[in-house]
């Protein structure tokens, strides 16, 4: 299965007022995964010179650990399913050994007039283990 740590520090900007990281810092560390995660298998960041969308339909996020400034944490992503017009992505947050967030992504594929369509087969061949 094709999978990618990305190591990221917790900035300052993105805590609350109690220190510790607001619920959308996660999200916003997921999208960098996903963007190395694709940069890893060699599609083009952003779906750039792709002809389709890739809108997110559902995330979600469980937090067990609290995160804080300028903790040094991990965040594993690997794709949980490759559908026929979405993938969803499984992702972990890690400070050290601690399990601190969970979550997955789901992002549909979409052509014109935002319809789904089906996913690239270069997309496909490369997060597909062979």
């Amino acid at each position: 299965m094709v999978s990618h740590i990305e190591k990221l520090r917790v900035r300052w900007v993105d805590t609350d007022g109690s220190g510790i990281i607001h619920y959308t810092a996660a999200f916003r560390y997921f999208e960098v995964a996903e963007w190395e995660l694709f940069r890893k298998v060699g599609i083009p960041p952003g779906l750039q010179d792709m002809p389709v969308g890739f809108p997110r339909v559902s995330v979600n996020a469980t937090f067990y650990a609290p995160l804080r400034a300028d903790d040094e944490i991990a965040v594993h992503i690997h794709p949980q399913r490759v559908g026929n017009t979405s993938i969803t992505f499984a992702l972990e947050i890690f400070r050290d050994e601690t399990l601190c967030v969970s979550g997955t992504v789901t992002a549909v594929f979409t052509g014109e007039h935002e319809k789904p369509v089906p996913v690239p087969e270069k997309i496909r061949l490369a997060l597909t283990p062979q």
